[in-house]
């Protein structure tokens, strides 16, 4: 029994079953045993000994193409100087690592970018040290609230799945909402009724518009409240940030809330603190936040078509040619990243910019021609 289980099954004993996304904020960040603050959840199996793998450490690629997407949007904006280049959830530095070796190609770039991490985990902020650059002066925050007054270009790979989500299920008889309670001493879901569920205005503005018996919505506040405050920093900043996460594209109801532990699924209230846990994001969520903020939001594009849109086959056919012996390699590599059967379809990348920014490569806003 992991540590944080005798805690919790004490706190449910003394207090009663804790909802939710209480759960999943204490598994993920309680200072002591929580699962970010304690463990590097990142890595291969069987070689690194990672609970899982994001597609930054699939392959060069990724990072490779999101830098060369957010230097030429620099370039597009018009060079401002200074700038933020801003990653929230920046896992183990991979990613930042990959944008500032390719923004070297693009003169001042480099210079003008001041680079800024939104982490609260301290193993991984270590690690993220150690991946960038050692010319590079790099800031962490705890969230969005500290960033700069400056401009800002931010992505996002795999955050905002990882913040705590409510559940609440529809009945015949009313609603419930689904909670964690304690029986022979394990931990179990133990929905309870409630009067009316607790969504925002723009969660009920993105629910089906009819929701069957038994139905279950799923909901983040934490995650409506960082996209509201990312949002207003572009709003008054200027701008654009590109989000990357899996999750649906259209309005939809179900139960995604999921653990991963060495790289297999694992029941959620079985180690509390030891296992990672997600859920699905709600893109047409973020996008109507967006646009509430007065911010352009392109239509929800799909990993696979995204990256591909980019380059991805034109630099997996260059990096085989100056390979050899790895074109086996990079070209599972590719279709890790793109195939329909693998993150393509899977991930989404919702891209949003303030309005005076120029068009987003690989994105179709709404308002373009």
């Amino acid at each position: 029994m992991s540590a944080l289980k005798t805690i919790l099954l004490d706190e449910i004993a003394a207090h009663g079953p804790m909802p939710l996304d209480a759960y999943m904020a204490r598994a993920l960040a309680d200072p002591e045993h929580g699962y970010y603050m304690q463990r590097r959840p990142f890595g291969a199996p069987n070689a690194e000994g990672g609970d899982f793998i994001t597609a930054p450490e699939v392959s060069q690629m990724f990072g490779e193409l999101i830098g060369t997407w957010l230097a030429d949007l620099w370039n597009r904006m018009g060079q401002p100087a200074p700038f933020a280049l801003v990653e929230l959830g920046p896992g183990r530095g991979t990613l930042m690592a990959d944008v500032l070796r390719v923004g070297q190609v693009l003169p001042g770039f480099p210079e003008s970018a001041q680079v800024h991490f939104v982490e609260t985990s301290p193993a991984l902020r270590q690690a993220q040290k150690q991946a960038v650059r050692k010319d590079v002066t790099a800031h962490w925050h705890d969230d969005i609230t500290t960033l700069p007054a400056m401009p800002c270009l931010l992505v996002a790979n795999e955050f905002f799945d990882a913040l705590p989500i409510r559940q609440t299920r529809k009945t015949a008889s009313g609603w419930q909402e689904i909670c964690v309670g304690a029986k022979d001493k394990a931990l179990v879901f133990a929905p309870q009724d409630i009067a009316a569920p607790r969504f925002s205005e723009a969660a009920k503005a993105c629910l089906p518009e009819i929701l069957e018996n038994q139905a279950i919505v799923e909901t983040c506040p934490q995650g409506e409240a960082a996209m509201e405050q990312l949002c207003a920093h572009i709003a008054q900043h200027g701008g654009a940030a590109l989000l990357i996460d899996y999750g649906h594209a259209s309005k939809a109801c179900g139960d995604s809330f999921q653990a991963l532990k060495e790289h297999r699924f694992v029941d959620p209230l079985e180690a509390p603190g030891m296992a990672d846990m997600t859920a699905h994001v709600n893109f047409p969520l973020l996008a109507h936040l967006a646009e509430a903020a007065d911010l352009d939001a392109a239509p929800v594009a799909t990993q696979g078509a995204f990256l591909e849109s980019l380059g991805l086959n034109m630099r997996a056919q260059q990096l085989m040619q100056s390979s050899p012996g790895r074109e086996t390699q990079i070209q599972s590599e590719r279709a890790r990243l793109a195939a329909p059967d693998e993150m393509g379809t899977l991930f989404k990348v919702l891209g949003v910019a303030h309005k005076a920014m120029p068009p987003l490569a690989g994105l179709t806003l709404k308002t373009d021609k």
